[in-house]
């Protein structure tokens, strides 16, 4: 009998489990489910993963096969194990194709083994080897699990073909250029990987390993939907996200003018694939809640030349702190997922808002905001000069970014405190944080096309 494993250290996405399910009933494999949400601590996690991978080969007959999949990987093309395991006793991809990117890390998550006397023996070994390295032992204190897996099932790259013919595993994202990750990630389906995973890439700095700080679960979300349709449409996410960017629109959209409360925000037409879902979201939004909405779909006139779209943001704020008692600029890669939560208990004591980051920035610029009052459109003006003044500015993050200036301005002002700085959770949630009971949910740094389906996913929740 084939199995299906799925191990389960965190709650998985939903529909995760669901299509590992789906493929063992199609395949009459039988399928085990382990949930080790009550088990503390990293290495105690990653331990308990293989004594469940190692019962679960001494439970099988010779010969037999085991995939193990987690909460990281789910099924992408449905073909039956045996024929993608054909003339292998192990597979297990490695996290990185690029060798001089982290070389020899294995990815753990979408394994599959064959139950033979000599894999039995390397996992009975493989145990004692994560046993010490779980309670911290000299000789292997300071090694991660992907080093430990690779050096006893060293790993496949994932970009070229088995001598089967298939793609065991592709890791979704790594650490390469922007062109070769679209190339990638947009062929799956030319590829049809039996698995897709995007597990943390791990990361060496001053001489310790880490996880990606910044991870979540979104680009798992993202397979899923796409393996979900993939049958059904012959759009992949990129020719989708082109094709919203082509929609013809009016140039800026005003709601609600003469509202107490507004939102301002611009989105050029390279992003209007997420842009769009921003604006729909937002605009339901203030409806509901009787706020104002400036949205404008590329730079406005009276932004001066030197001011980039990414960098208008306080200039925005200036144009229509007039109209309103208060103005605050959002992001385009934002959606307001918990529509019933207005935004007056926020603001009532405060002048000035800002969020903090998730990170270790002070503050994260996505949604800010200031009253109309002499004092806040003086200081609206100078972070407008201060902006204008930066050199640089060809890009989001050049010099900093907009942020960078946020941040500075407020030192000198006097005003990074408690008083004007509310928490990462409050107005830009990440969704490293974030759950549909969060106001609004930001997606930076991702490609545009997926960071569309992933807001596209998002926004199926909102309520």
């Amino acid at each position: 009998m084939t199995v299906v494993l799925s191990l389960l250290p965190t709650r998985p996405v939903p529909g995760l489990i669901e299509n590992h399910e789906r493929y063992a009933q199609m395949h009459g494999y039988q399928h085990i489910v382990v949930d080790g949400t009550h088990i503390y601590g990293e290495r105690q996690q990653a331990l308990h993963r293989y004594h469940c991978i190692y019962q679960q080969l001494q439970a099988l007959k010779d010969g037999e096969l085991l995939l193990v999949l987690d909460v990281f990987s789910l099924i992408y093309a449905t073909h039956p194990l045996d024929a993608v395991a054909q003339g292998y006793d192990s597979i297990v991809s490695l996290t990185n194709p690029d060798p001089t990117q982290n070389p020899g890390l294995a990815n753990s998550s979408g394994m599959i083994f064959r139950n033979t006397s000599d894999i039995r023996e390397k996992m009975y070994a493989l145990l004692q080897e994560f046993g010490r390295w779980a309670m911290y032992m000299a000789e292997q204190g300071q090694k991660i699990e992907a080093q430990i897996l690779g050096n006893a099932f060293p790993p496949v790259t994932f970009i070229a073909r088995l001598s089967s013919g298939h793609y065991p595993c592709i890791q979704a994202l790594w650490q390469v250029s922007v062109t070769q990750l679209n190339t990638v990630i947009d062929t799956l389906r030319q590829a049809q990987p039996l698995l897709v995973s995007h597990s943390p890439e791990w990361r060496q700095h001053h001489g310790l390993w880490h996880p990606q700080f910044d991870y979540d679960f979104r680009f798992v979300q993202a397979m899923l939907h796409e393996a979900q349709v993939q049958s059904t449409t012959a759009h992949n996410f990129q020719t989708a996200f082109s094709l919203a960017a082509q929609t013809s629109l009016e140039p800026e959209v005003h709601l609600n003018p003469e509202a107490e409360i507004a939102f301002v925000s611009l989105y050029t037409h390279n992003i209007a694939g997420y842009g769009l879902l921003h604006e729909r979201s937002m605009l339901r939004y203030c409806e509901r809640h009787g706020y104002g909405y400036h949205v404008y779909r590329g730079s406005p006139d009276f932004i001066p030349d030197s001011v980039s779209a990414n960098w208008a943001k306080a200039h925005l704020i200036r144009h229509h702190l007039a109209q309103h008692q208060f103005v605050l600029w959002i992001d385009a890669d934002i959606l307001a997922i918990q529509q019933a939560s207005g935004v007056e208990p926020l603001l009532s004591c405060r002048d000035f808002i800002v969020g903090m980051d998730h990170t270790a920035w002070a503050i994260n610029s996505c949604v800010f905001g200031a009253r109309n009052t002499p004092e806040m459109r003086a200081f609206i003006d100078r972070l407008c000069q201060r902006i204008e003044a930066v050199e640089n500015k060809s890009s989001v993050y050049a010099s900093g970014g907009d942020q960078q200036v946020l941040n500075e301005i407020l030192i000198d002002e006097g005003m990074l405190n408690a008083k004007h700085v509310v928490d990462a959770i409050s107005l830009g949630t990440s969704p490293i944080y974030a759950t549909t009971q969060h106001r609004f949910v930001h997606f930076p740094s991702q490609i545009n096309h997926y960071r569309a389906a992933t807001m596209r996913i998002w926004d199926e929740k909102s309520t």
